[in-house]
């Protein structure tokens, strides 16, 4: 069975860390298989010591339940190859902003406090095009906010300008607003394998049907 790692690049910035790059690794392959979007980087740590002050350490992480629902995701995309123990490549899984924090709404308001005192700027927390033109496709999954920010507003418009000019097909479950989309991984285990089946539906109806 080809079991996928989870790697991820950390830094520290005060007392606050960043997660400021992960993928799920199937195989050697570093060919990119898919990416998403979502808000903000939850629960998953490194192995080994957390980064010294202002120094970015990369290494291998435990994969949170979001990393965990992501794997499934790409083996049900990927499902003739999964099942075959084939599958190589990476997903890459970017957010709108990088500071690691649990709790969606407590991350947004310590992002907003940040970029007050300007120990933060947007341009910190956004991929160029040139980086995303590699994907084959993005998952777009931030969450379904009923209030935002004037930050998380910018950071999203700046996201989709970067995702248009790199030319990746996007999907996604809208939010009933069709303005969000729903996070791939819903708090409620009930509704995770119900928006796994959505959110490959969706990519079939956007990507095709992978062969292979």
């Amino acid at each position: 069975m080809n079991q996928p790692s989870a790697y991820a690049t950390f830094k520290t910035k005060g007392e606050f860390v960043y997660r400021t790059s992960a993928y799920i690794q199937w195989g050697t392959s570093s060919e990119s298989l898919g990416s998403c979007l979502l808000l903000n980087p939850g629960s998953s740590t490194l192995y080994r010591e957390r980064p010294a002050p202002h120094h970015a350490t990369m290494g291998e992480t435990t994969l949170d339940p979001t990393m965990r629902q992501l794997v499934k995701l790409t083996e049900g995309i990927y499902s003739a190859k999964a099942a075959q123990g084939t599958l190589n490549g990476r997903l890459h899984i970017y957010n709108l902003f990088s500071l690691q924090h649990p709790t969606a709404k407590e991350a947004i308001g310590l992002l907003e406090d940040l970029l007050q005192k300007g120990e933060t700027a947007l341009d910190e927390h956004i991929t160029r095009s040139h980086e995303l033109v590699k994907h084959p496709w993005m998952l777009l999954g931030w969450g379904c906010m009923a209030k935002t920010s004037r930050a998380i507003t910018s950071l999203k418009e700046r996201w989709l300008q970067e995702i248009a000019a790199a030319g990746v097909p996007t999907f996604g479950k809208p939010c009933a607003t069709g303005k969000n989309y729903y996070h791939p991984c819903p708090q409620l285990h009930a509704m995770r394998e119900l928006i796994l089946r959505d959110l490959i539906a969706l990519h079939e109806q956007v990507c095709g049907t992978v062969r292979g």
